[in-house]
């Protein structure tokens, strides 16, 4: 427990805080970006639309289903990994404490996980504010932070979720939610990070907002996990007069939760428990560092970060980030508890703010968490044929110095990678085709070394050629491999531009055959390895036949046309298609062969008219434009319509 014998001393300090917290809405939030509040608009529409985080969701470069990671609590799974990038990917775990739909959890995964895939790297994990949204953070979605950490070797650790939860276990459920993010995040994602994403066990967490407050709360609950704390405004007095109180209005407006839910009556012992000021002893011997600005607005001063100016809501939730504050500093001195305090001269409640507050505390972090000169951050300079392919700075500055991959050279670049063999020459590469071909295995992987750099497509895509296939690109599609022989037999149907559209997938392997699927059909290797197209109505035939996997087998031929229709060959039967009867199959055996000798669709029966089907009380049967044959206990009949 938390000595409360001072819980309530400085009230006449806080009779100064009351009428601040009233004033911007009793919101302890969050906020995305500035806004400039319309003439007229309500202060609280104001606030809403001054604190709500603007992420959008992008769409994976790969998805790995129900990673093994052994020794994990019982109950607690990842049920599947989804890469963002080649460097961000995100979690979804399967918990215990808080079961039900999967939680998210995104990384910015370390500057040599790729480079050294035996290292073990060092935590940062980075909390989010009020109203944290469950499609990205905000530190993602409203900061440089991916840059920031670009040739950084740690692994930042960024929860999805949690919208005024401060990150602690709620001792009822509120809204729909029983939150228990504390006993996640301690329990349940620790022995992920260490046994599933080589995590060395060290550890920072910080956070802005109500994230500054879970940090200290955190670190202060379980001072062997961290070694550094930080907050970034966040609001580090919890149970001073008038604080429970705008606790309570800043949950009730963000996602309408009872703090009563959270810790429960006013002065209750959960209170006490997690209130930063009164946990201070537990930091003893770590590094601390608190920031908070004056609330006065700089846009437009010199040296200023703002990008918009400041509004009311701004304005009060930073002087009241500052009071409380200042309150932890003040418990810190008379403890004798080492805390760097930065209070700026000015500065409001904002996202460039927290950015620029990520940069000053950066060092203070590296030094808590041990690491090298070099893993804390850039000491390179691209030589040879990189640095002439990345002298234009197309894929950003290098974070180490170039490193041997089988057959050649590579070098990492805040915004790519370049590579290099003595075959192919030096190419950079970034962006989502990067990502496929790092996560593919790079060099080492069937494509080997890239052979151009990235190219625009006449319909919006992009590719990039590799020594044994390319890689291509669209908005709507992602980023997709093929293999050269089966990018050559497409280029028999004008690529891209012509009937099969874009690849929508990596070739499946299929017994010893491979089939690619396009937007609008399919290339497929067979097992002697000879390749043939599949495309329009047929290719939909193909599909709902489950293509190479069902009894039709791999194709033999590409498509024919005939007599007004078309047909493709296939290893147990073929698919004929007019526009008068739609595409249908019908296998080889007896029933072909009797239709055959009629002279298929050009004869007497006509095209088929449904797919070559079973019959109940036994037989097979296919019905035809002008009549029907079937095959009943071995012998064949032919009916005329």
């Amino acid at each position: 427990m938390r000595d409360t014998a001072s819980r309530f001393q400085r009230r006449s300090h806080w009779m100064l805080a009351i009428p601040v917290a009233l004033s911007v809405g009793l919101a302890l939030a969050s906020p995305a970006t500035a806004f400039a509040q319309s003439s007229g608009s309500s202060f609280v529409q104001g606030l809403t639309d001054y604190l709500e985080p603007q992420g959008t969701e992008r769409t994976p470069i790969r998805v790995d289903e129900a990673p093994k990671i052994q020794g994990l609590p019982e109950g607690v799974s990842v049920q599947r990994v989804r890469w963002i990038t080649e460097r961000r990917i995100e979690l979804q775990i399967q918990s215990k404490v808080m079961p039900g739909d999967p939680i998210r959890v995104q990384m910015l995964l370390a500057r040599d996980w790729h480079s050294a895939p035996s290292r073990s790297f060092p935590e940062v994990w980075a909390l989010d504010g009020m109203r944290a949204t469950d499609v990205e953070s905000g530190w993602t979605a409203e900061t440089n932070i991916e840059q920031v950490f670009a040739d950084k070797n740690v692994n930042v650790i960024m929860p999805i979720g949690g919208q005024s939860s401060f990150y602690a276990d709620w001792l009822q459920p509120s809204n729909g939610k029983h939150y228990m993010w504390e006993s996640f995040l301690t329990k349940e994602l620790v022995p992920i990070l260490s046994n599933g994403y080589r995590s060395n066990g060290e550890r920072a967490v910080f956070g802005l907002s109500m994230g500054g407050t879970a940090a200290i709360n955190l670190g202060e609950r379980h001072p062997d996990m961290f070694k550094f704390v930080g907050s970034f405004s966040g609001y580090l007095d919890t149970t001073s007069t008038g604080m429970p109180m705008a606790i309570r209005a800043a949950q009730q407006d963000a996602g309408g939760f009872d703090t009563t839910a959270m810790w429960g009556e006013d002065g209750s012992q959960a209170w006490i428990d997690h209130d930063p000021k009164l946990g201070i002893d537990a930091l003893r011997g770590k590094k601390v560092y608190v920031s908070a600005g004056s609330g006065r607005d700089d846009f437009g001063q010199p040296g200023s970060v703002a990008k918009n100016p400041a509004n009311s809501a701004g304005v009060g939730l930073e002087v009241l980030s500052r009071m409380t504050t200042q309150t932890f500093v003040d418990y810190a001195k008379r403890a004798g508890v080492e805390v760097v305090a930065v209070f700026r001269p000015s500065g409001v409640h904002d996202w460039p703010y927290w950015q620029f507050e990520l940069g000053q505390a950066w060092p203070h972090m590296a030094s808590a968490l041990g690491l090298s000169a070099s893993d804390r951050g850039a000491d390179c300079t691209p030589i040879g044929a990189i640095a002439e392919v990345t002298a234009a700075g197309v894929i950003g500055t290098c974070v180490n110095n170039e490193y041997d991959v089988p057959g050649g050279k590579a070098e990492d670049f805040t915004s790519g990678r370049a590579y290099w063999s003595p075959k192919t020459g030096a190419f950079a590469l970034y962006g989502k085709i990067n990502a496929l071909y790092t996560e593919m295995g790079g060099p080492g992987s069937w494509l080997g070394f890239p052979t151009s750099s990235e190219r625009t497509l006449v319909n919006g895509g992009r590719y990039v050629a590799f020594e044994n296939g390319n890689i291509y690109w669209t908005h709507k599609l992602g980023a997709v491999a093929v293999p050269r022989d089966i990018v050559a037999k497409w280029g028999e149907l004008k690529w891209e531009n012509g009937d099969l559209g874009y690849p929508t997938a990596e070739a499946t392997k299929i017994g010893e055959g491979f089939v690619q699927s396009f937007e609008r059909g399919f290339v497929a290797r067979t097992p002697n390895g000879a390749n043939h197209w599949v495309r329009g109505a047929i290719a939909a035939k193909y599909a709902e036949l489950g293509t190479a996997k069902s009894q039709l087998g791999f194709p033999t031929s590409d498509e024919m046309l005939i007599n007004g229709g078309a047909f493709q060959r296939f290893d147990k039967g073929n698919i004929y298609w007019s526009p008068q009867t739609g595409a249908h199959v019908i296998y080889y055996g007896d029933i072909f062969d009797a239709w055959g000798a009629k002279r298929w669709e050009q004869g007497e029966f006509g095209f088929p008219v449904a797919d070559h089907s079973k019959i109940p009380a036994g037989g097979e049967v296919v019905k035809f434009q002008r009549g029907t044959i079937s095959q009943i206990n071995g012998a064949i009949r032919e009916e005329k319509n």
